[in-house]
Protein backbone atom coordinates (compact mmCIF):
# COMPACT_ATOMS: atom_id res chain seq x y z
CA UNK A 1 0.00 0.00 0.00
CA UNK A 2 1.15 3.60 -0.44
CA UNK A 3 3.29 4.92 2.38
CA UNK A 4 2.78 8.23 4.13
CA UNK A 5 5.86 9.67 2.42
CA UNK A 6 5.02 12.38 -0.14
CA UNK A 7 6.24 11.62 -3.67
CA UNK A 8 8.73 13.80 -5.51
CA UNK A 9 6.93 15.97 -8.03
CA UNK A 10 3.62 17.79 -8.07
CA UNK A 11 0.44 15.71 -8.20
CA UNK A 12 -0.94 16.23 -11.70
CA UNK A 13 -4.64 16.80 -11.20
CA UNK A 14 -7.06 19.68 -10.82
CA UNK A 15 -10.68 20.12 -9.80
CA UNK A 16 -13.49 21.80 -11.69
CA UNK A 17 -16.13 23.01 -9.20
CA UNK A 18 -19.82 22.38 -9.64
CA UNK A 19 -22.16 25.16 -10.67
CA UNK A 20 -24.24 26.87 -8.03
CA UNK A 21 -27.34 25.34 -9.64
CA UNK A 22 -28.08 21.74 -10.61
CA UNK A 23 -28.10 20.54 -14.23
CA UNK A 24 -30.83 21.78 -16.55
CA UNK A 25 -32.51 18.55 -17.63
CA UNK A 26 -34.76 18.24 -20.67
CA UNK A 27 -36.26 15.65 -23.02
CA UNK A 28 -33.70 14.34 -25.54
CA UNK A 29 -34.12 14.52 -29.30
CA UNK A 30 -35.61 11.42 -30.91
CA UNK A 31 -34.06 9.33 -33.70
CA UNK A 32 -37.11 9.27 -35.98
CA UNK A 33 -35.86 11.87 -38.47
CA UNK A 34 -32.81 13.92 -39.39
CA UNK A 35 -32.56 17.46 -38.06
CA UNK A 36 -29.85 19.99 -37.26
CA UNK A 37 -26.35 18.46 -37.65
CA UNK A 38 -25.53 14.91 -38.75
CA UNK A 39 -22.28 13.72 -40.26
CA UNK A 40 -18.73 12.60 -39.55
CA UNK A 41 -15.55 14.35 -38.52
CA UNK A 42 -12.30 12.55 -39.27
CA UNK A 43 -9.49 13.34 -36.86
CA UNK A 44 -5.91 12.44 -36.09
CA UNK A 45 -4.85 11.77 -32.53
CA UNK A 46 -1.31 12.94 -31.79
CA UNK A 47 0.43 11.80 -28.61
CA UNK A 48 1.89 14.92 -26.96
CA UNK A 49 2.93 13.44 -23.60
CA UNK A 50 6.11 11.39 -23.44
CA UNK A 51 4.06 8.19 -23.75
CA UNK A 52 0.53 6.84 -24.20
CA UNK A 53 -0.71 3.62 -22.63
CA UNK A 54 -4.11 2.11 -23.44
CA UNK A 55 -4.46 -1.22 -21.69
CA UNK A 56 -5.80 -4.43 -23.18
CA UNK A 57 -6.22 -6.28 -19.90
CA UNK A 58 -3.60 -8.79 -21.07
CA UNK A 59 -0.07 -9.51 -19.93
CA UNK A 60 2.88 -10.31 -22.19
CA UNK A 61 6.48 -11.22 -21.48
CA UNK A 62 9.71 -9.46 -22.38
CA UNK A 63 13.36 -10.16 -21.68
CA UNK A 64 14.83 -8.02 -18.95
CA UNK A 65 18.49 -8.70 -18.23
CA UNK A 66 18.21 -12.35 -19.10
CA UNK A 67 14.93 -12.97 -17.30
CA UNK A 68 11.35 -13.04 -18.55
CA UNK A 69 9.30 -10.25 -17.02
CA UNK A 70 5.57 -9.55 -17.40
CA UNK A 71 4.24 -6.25 -18.69
CA UNK A 72 0.79 -4.77 -19.24
CA UNK A 73 0.14 -4.95 -23.00
CA UNK A 74 -1.22 -2.16 -25.21
CA UNK A 75 -4.67 -2.78 -26.68
CA UNK A 76 -4.81 -4.59 -30.03
CA UNK A 77 -7.43 -5.74 -32.53
CA UNK A 78 -6.44 -8.54 -34.90
CA UNK A 79 -2.82 -7.91 -33.98
CA UNK A 80 -2.95 -4.17 -34.71
CA UNK A 81 -2.55 -1.48 -32.07
CA UNK A 82 -5.86 0.23 -31.38
CA UNK A 83 -7.43 2.79 -29.09
CA UNK A 84 -11.04 1.72 -28.45
CA UNK A 85 -13.56 4.36 -29.43
CA UNK A 86 -15.17 3.98 -26.02
CA UNK A 87 -11.95 5.29 -24.40
CA UNK A 88 -12.06 8.43 -26.52
CA UNK A 89 -15.79 8.84 -25.97
CA UNK A 90 -15.42 8.58 -22.19
CA UNK A 91 -12.63 11.17 -22.12
CA UNK A 92 -14.54 13.63 -24.30
CA UNK A 93 -17.79 13.06 -22.41
CA UNK A 94 -16.13 13.84 -19.08
CA UNK A 95 -15.07 17.26 -20.41
CA UNK A 96 -18.56 17.92 -21.81
CA UNK A 97 -20.05 17.02 -18.43
CA UNK A 98 -17.83 19.53 -16.65
CA UNK A 99 -18.23 22.48 -19.03
CA UNK A 100 -22.00 22.09 -19.50
CA UNK A 101 -23.04 21.63 -15.85
CA UNK A 102 -24.19 18.06 -16.50
CA UNK A 103 -24.73 15.24 -14.04
CA UNK A 104 -22.03 13.28 -12.21
CA UNK A 105 -22.46 9.65 -13.22
CA UNK A 106 -19.86 8.03 -10.90
CA UNK A 107 -21.57 7.26 -7.60
CA UNK A 108 -19.29 4.65 -5.97
CA UNK A 109 -16.97 5.68 -3.17
CA UNK A 110 -13.27 4.74 -3.04
CA UNK A 111 -12.19 1.09 -2.89
CA UNK A 112 -9.23 1.78 -0.61
CA UNK A 113 -8.38 3.85 2.41
CA UNK A 114 -4.95 4.02 3.90
CA UNK A 115 -4.11 0.61 5.33
CA UNK A 116 -7.27 -1.25 4.33
CA UNK A 117 -9.56 -2.29 1.48
CA UNK A 118 -13.17 -1.12 1.70
CA UNK A 119 -15.76 -3.82 1.01
CA UNK A 120 -18.43 -2.94 -1.59
CA UNK A 121 -21.27 -2.86 0.92
CA UNK A 122 -19.26 -0.51 3.16
CA UNK A 123 -18.50 2.10 0.48
CA UNK A 124 -20.40 5.35 0.98
CA UNK A 125 -22.14 6.82 -2.02
CA UNK A 126 -20.11 9.37 -3.92
CA UNK A 127 -23.07 11.74 -3.94
CA UNK A 128 -23.34 11.50 -0.13
CA UNK A 129 -19.60 11.99 0.41
CA UNK A 130 -19.50 15.00 -1.90
CA UNK A 131 -23.10 16.11 -1.17
CA UNK A 132 -23.83 16.33 -4.89
CA UNK A 133 -27.59 15.97 -4.59
CA UNK A 134 -29.05 17.29 -7.86
CA UNK A 135 -25.88 16.37 -9.78
CA UNK A 136 -26.41 12.63 -9.28
CA UNK A 137 -26.70 10.66 -12.52
CA UNK A 138 -29.81 11.18 -14.65
CA UNK A 139 -32.49 8.58 -13.89
CA UNK A 140 -35.35 9.38 -16.32
CA UNK A 141 -35.02 9.30 -20.10
CA UNK A 142 -37.49 12.20 -20.20
CA UNK A 143 -35.23 14.42 -18.10
CA UNK A 144 -31.61 14.26 -19.23
CA UNK A 145 -28.72 16.67 -18.69
CA UNK A 146 -26.84 18.03 -21.76
CA UNK A 147 -24.15 15.31 -21.68
CA UNK A 148 -26.65 12.46 -21.33
CA UNK A 149 -28.73 13.89 -24.19
CA UNK A 150 -25.62 13.86 -26.39
CA UNK A 151 -23.80 10.69 -25.32
CA UNK A 152 -26.67 8.57 -24.08
CA UNK A 153 -28.02 7.18 -20.83
CA UNK A 154 -29.70 4.00 -19.66
CA UNK A 155 -32.68 3.54 -21.99
CA UNK A 156 -31.59 6.23 -24.46
CA UNK A 157 -29.15 5.79 -27.36
CA UNK A 158 -26.80 8.74 -27.66
CA UNK A 159 -26.12 10.81 -30.77
CA UNK A 160 -22.31 11.04 -30.54
CA UNK A 161 -20.09 8.03 -31.31
CA UNK A 162 -16.43 7.32 -32.01
CA UNK A 163 -14.81 4.64 -34.12
CA UNK A 164 -11.78 2.77 -32.83
CA UNK A 165 -8.52 4.62 -33.53
CA UNK A 166 -5.82 2.90 -35.60
CA UNK A 167 -2.21 4.01 -36.22
CA UNK A 168 -1.46 6.31 -39.14
CA UNK A 169 1.96 4.71 -39.74
CA UNK A 170 3.93 1.76 -38.42
CA UNK A 171 4.39 2.22 -34.69
CA UNK A 172 7.13 0.75 -32.54
CA UNK A 173 6.11 0.28 -28.93
CA UNK A 174 8.47 0.39 -26.00
CA UNK A 175 8.34 -0.74 -22.37
CA UNK A 176 8.56 1.63 -19.41
CA UNK A 177 8.39 1.24 -15.66
CA UNK A 178 6.05 3.14 -13.36
CA UNK A 179 5.13 2.95 -9.69
CA UNK A 180 1.99 1.01 -8.80
CA UNK A 181 -1.32 2.81 -9.08
CA UNK A 182 -3.91 3.07 -6.33
CA UNK A 183 -7.48 4.37 -6.37
CA UNK A 184 -7.86 7.97 -5.11
CA UNK A 185 -8.80 8.47 -1.48
CA UNK A 186 -10.39 11.87 -1.97
CA UNK A 187 -13.46 12.71 -4.00
CA UNK A 188 -14.71 16.25 -4.52
CA UNK A 189 -16.11 18.11 -7.48
CA UNK A 190 -14.86 16.98 -10.94
CA UNK A 191 -11.33 15.65 -11.21
CA UNK A 192 -9.07 15.89 -14.28
CA UNK A 193 -5.42 15.09 -14.90
CA UNK A 194 -2.89 17.64 -16.12
CA UNK A 195 -0.13 17.52 -18.72
CA UNK A 196 3.20 17.64 -16.90
CA UNK A 197 6.60 16.02 -17.41
CA UNK A 198 6.90 12.24 -17.04
CA UNK A 199 9.89 11.12 -14.95
CA UNK A 200 11.60 8.10 -16.45
CA UNK A 201 12.61 5.30 -14.09
CA UNK A 202 15.39 2.76 -14.50
CA UNK A 203 14.30 -0.76 -15.44
CA UNK A 204 15.53 -2.55 -12.31
CA UNK A 205 13.15 -4.91 -10.53
CA UNK A 206 11.56 -3.42 -7.42
CA UNK A 207 8.47 -3.91 -5.31
CA UNK A 208 5.39 -1.80 -5.99
CA UNK A 209 6.29 -1.15 -9.62
CA UNK A 210 4.93 -2.37 -12.94
CA UNK A 211 5.92 -2.39 -16.59
CA UNK A 212 3.76 -0.99 -19.39
CA UNK A 213 3.84 -1.33 -23.17
CA UNK A 214 3.49 2.21 -24.50
CA UNK A 215 3.70 4.24 -27.72
CA UNK A 216 5.99 7.31 -27.75
CA UNK A 217 5.37 11.00 -28.20
CA UNK A 218 4.49 11.97 -31.78
CA UNK A 219 2.61 8.73 -32.55
CA UNK A 220 -0.55 9.37 -34.57
CA UNK A 221 -3.83 7.49 -34.83
CA UNK A 222 -6.85 7.96 -37.12
CA UNK A 223 -10.36 8.14 -35.69
CA UNK A 224 -13.85 9.12 -36.87
CA UNK A 225 -16.41 11.04 -34.80
CA UNK A 226 -20.02 10.40 -35.87
CA UNK A 227 -22.73 12.86 -34.80
CA UNK A 228 -26.48 12.58 -35.35
CA UNK A 229 -29.17 15.24 -34.94
CA UNK A 230 -26.94 17.41 -32.78
CA UNK A 231 -27.81 21.06 -32.28
CA UNK A 232 -25.36 23.89 -32.94
CA UNK A 233 -25.04 24.44 -29.19
CA UNK A 234 -24.20 20.74 -28.66
CA UNK A 235 -21.59 20.90 -31.42
CA UNK A 236 -20.10 23.91 -29.67
CA UNK A 237 -19.67 21.85 -26.51
CA UNK A 238 -18.34 18.87 -28.46
CA UNK A 239 -15.58 20.67 -30.37
CA UNK A 240 -14.46 22.41 -27.17
CA UNK A 241 -14.27 19.02 -25.43
CA UNK A 242 -12.04 17.84 -28.30
CA UNK A 243 -9.59 20.56 -27.26
CA UNK A 244 -10.35 22.83 -30.24
CA UNK A 245 -10.58 26.61 -29.98
CA UNK A 246 -9.91 29.79 -31.93
CA UNK A 247 -6.31 30.65 -32.78
CA UNK A 248 -5.35 33.54 -30.46
CA UNK A 249 -3.54 35.50 -33.19
CA UNK A 250 -4.77 34.26 -36.57
CA UNK A 251 -8.41 35.03 -37.25
CA UNK A 252 -10.30 32.23 -38.97
CA UNK A 253 -7.94 29.52 -37.68
CA UNK A 254 -8.50 26.81 -35.08
CA UNK A 255 -5.91 25.14 -32.88
CA UNK A 256 -5.54 22.37 -30.33
CA UNK A 257 -5.88 24.69 -27.35
CA UNK A 258 -5.22 21.92 -24.79
CA UNK A 259 -4.65 18.16 -24.84
CA UNK A 260 -7.21 15.74 -23.46
CA UNK A 261 -6.24 12.71 -21.38
CA UNK A 262 -6.92 9.13 -22.46
CA UNK A 263 -5.74 5.67 -21.49
CA UNK A 264 -4.04 4.55 -18.29
CA UNK A 265 -1.30 5.79 -15.95
CA UNK A 266 -2.59 9.38 -16.07
CA UNK A 267 -1.41 9.94 -12.46
CA UNK A 268 2.15 9.64 -13.86
CA UNK A 269 1.41 12.06 -16.73
CA UNK A 270 0.86 9.58 -19.54
CA UNK A 271 -2.01 9.90 -22.01
CA UNK A 272 -2.04 13.53 -23.21
CA UNK A 273 -3.22 13.75 -26.82
CA UNK A 274 -4.24 16.48 -29.25
CA UNK A 275 -7.13 15.88 -31.65
CA UNK A 276 -6.52 17.36 -35.10
CA UNK A 277 -9.53 17.68 -37.47
CA UNK A 278 -8.76 16.49 -41.00
CA UNK A 279 -12.05 16.05 -42.90
CA UNK A 280 -15.69 16.98 -42.27
CA UNK A 281 -18.81 15.64 -43.98
CA UNK A 282 -22.35 16.72 -43.07
CA UNK A 283 -25.77 15.68 -44.34
CA UNK A 284 -27.70 18.32 -46.22
CA UNK A 285 -31.18 18.97 -44.85
CA UNK A 286 -32.24 20.52 -48.18
CA UNK A 287 -31.33 17.47 -50.29
CA UNK A 288 -31.10 14.67 -47.76
CA UNK A 289 -31.44 11.72 -50.17
CA UNK A 290 -28.64 12.83 -52.48
CA UNK A 291 -26.52 13.73 -49.48
CA UNK A 292 -27.00 10.25 -48.01
CA UNK A 293 -26.06 8.64 -51.33
CA UNK A 294 -22.79 10.57 -51.38
CA UNK A 295 -22.09 9.96 -47.70
CA UNK A 296 -22.42 13.66 -46.96
CA UNK A 297 -21.16 16.97 -48.25
CA UNK A 298 -17.61 18.11 -47.56
CA UNK A 299 -17.36 21.24 -45.40
CA UNK A 300 -14.65 23.77 -44.66
CA UNK A 301 -13.55 22.44 -41.26
CA UNK A 302 -12.22 25.65 -39.80
CA UNK A 303 -15.18 27.78 -40.87
CA UNK A 304 -17.68 25.23 -39.56
CA UNK A 305 -15.91 24.68 -36.23
CA UNK A 306 -15.74 28.45 -35.71
CA UNK A 307 -19.49 28.68 -36.33
CA UNK A 308 -20.11 25.97 -33.75
CA UNK A 309 -17.81 27.68 -31.24
CA UNK A 310 -19.89 30.86 -31.52
CA UNK A 311 -22.84 29.13 -29.82
CA UNK A 312 -22.20 29.19 -26.07
CA UNK A 313 -25.78 28.71 -24.91
CA UNK A 314 -25.02 25.34 -23.23
CA UNK A 315 -21.58 26.37 -21.96
CA UNK A 316 -20.99 26.94 -18.25
CA UNK A 317 -18.59 29.87 -18.57
CA UNK A 318 -17.11 29.60 -15.06
CA UNK A 319 -16.49 25.87 -15.36
CA UNK A 320 -15.01 26.35 -18.84
CA UNK A 321 -12.58 28.98 -17.54
CA UNK A 322 -11.49 26.69 -14.68
CA UNK A 323 -11.07 23.74 -17.02
CA UNK A 324 -8.97 25.72 -19.53
CA UNK A 325 -6.71 26.96 -16.73
CA UNK A 326 -6.18 23.48 -15.30
CA UNK A 327 -5.79 21.69 -18.65
CA UNK A 328 -3.08 24.04 -19.91
CA UNK A 329 0.18 22.03 -20.32
CA UNK A 330 2.87 22.59 -17.69
CA UNK A 331 5.77 20.69 -19.23
CA UNK A 332 8.37 22.34 -16.99
CA UNK A 333 6.80 20.77 -13.86
CA UNK A 334 7.66 17.11 -13.14
CA UNK A 335 5.10 14.45 -12.27
CA UNK A 336 5.60 12.28 -9.19
CA UNK A 337 7.43 9.05 -9.95
CA UNK A 338 6.93 7.29 -6.63
CA UNK A 339 3.84 5.52 -5.32
CA UNK A 340 1.22 7.98 -4.07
Amino acid sequence: MPSGKAPAGTKPFFWVPLSKQGPERDSPLTHDRFRDWSGRLELEIEVVSEYLYVGSGNFELFNLRGREQAYYAFARRDGQLVIPGTSIKGAVRSVVEAISNSCVRIVAGPTHERGKIIKPDERPLFEKRAKFGNWAGCKSTEELCPACRMFGATGYRGRVHFSDAVPVDDVQTTTIKIADLWPPRLFKERKFYQTKSFQQRDMTLDENYRFLEVVPQGTRFRIVLFFENTTTAEMGLLVRALGLDRHPQEEGKIICAFPIKIGGAKPYCLGSVCLIPKYLLTLSKRNLFQSLLKGGEQQDIEAQVLEWLDDKSLLDQEAWAEFQKGARPQRDIPCPKEVY
